[in-house]
């Protein structure tokens, strides 16, 4: 690699065999590589196709894993992507050339609040019941703490918040999104949920964008529990 002197003329790009590009405003050359290797053996395959299934899992479950991972991968030193990467690689498995997804154990949040656990569940078309045991027993947990229920679907890449709702009201009644016009096949919601105390729950959660602009404000002071998967849900 050579540093190249400013000049009046800019040069960006390859020319010849040279690669001249910009860090940190000093320009600098390198050769253009020559050759490289691809073998695309079975094992770079693998891992390209579990990659590429975690990250894009991922981004689509993105609104949840900010209020469920925030805390824990800046407490890593990641990025939500990341440590929902690390968390949950045992749930993606690679076989004969396609990657499957074990989503009943896919863990949305990690942390310290009592979780709910649901005891009971009913559908009709779109409408959803769950009524769940609101655990204000253990001493950990608040009656006042907000449950959230989130519906993916991962066909069409959406992660909608369907429902939230007091832990002390111990149950919640709601209507999954209607797809039916995005596809002609049967639409599957697979529903999760996270338990978040009642003293962080009034704090908004950052859209992508929004957390570009305030880098400095990642959620971290939001307290949740584990996230339960409730169960599947098909309709066509």
């Amino acid at each position: 690699m050579a540093k190249v002197k400013p000049s009046l003329i800019e040069q960006t790009g390859t020319i010849g065999d040279r690669v001249f590009y910009t860090r940190f405003g000093k320009q600098f050359s390198r050769s253009k590589a020559k050759s490289f290797t691809d073998n695309k053996s079975e094992a770079q395959l693998r891992q390209r196709a579990l990659f590429k299934a975690m990250q894009h899992t991922s981004s689509i479950l993105g609104s949840a894993i900010q209020r469920g991972l925030a805390k824990e991968a800046h407490a890593q030193g990641h990025v939500e992507n990341n440590e929902f990467a690390s968390i949950n690689k045992h749930c993606f498995t690679y076989d004969d050339g396609v990657v499957h997804i074990d989503y009943s154990r896919l863990l949305l949040s990690i942390g310290v609040v009592a979780r709910v656990e649901f005891t009971r569940r009913s559908v009709d078309g779109l409408h959803v019941e769950l009524q769940f045991d609101p655990c204000i027993n253990i001493d950990h947990a608040n009656p006042d703490d907000e449950v959230f229920v989130y519906a993916v679907e991962y066909q069409v890449e959406i992660c909608q918040l369907v429902a939230c709702v007091e832990r002390k009201a111990a149950s919640v009644a709601f209507d999954l999104p209607d797809l039916s016009d995005e596809t002609d096949n049967p639409i599957t919601f697979h529903l999760y949920a996270i338990v978040e105390a009642a003293n962080t729950a009034c704090i908004s959660t950052l859209s992508p964008d929004e957390k570009k602009a305030d880098k400095n404000h990642r959620n971290i002071n939001r307290r949740v529990s584990p996230s339960i998967y409730i169960g599947t849900f098909t309709y066509k």
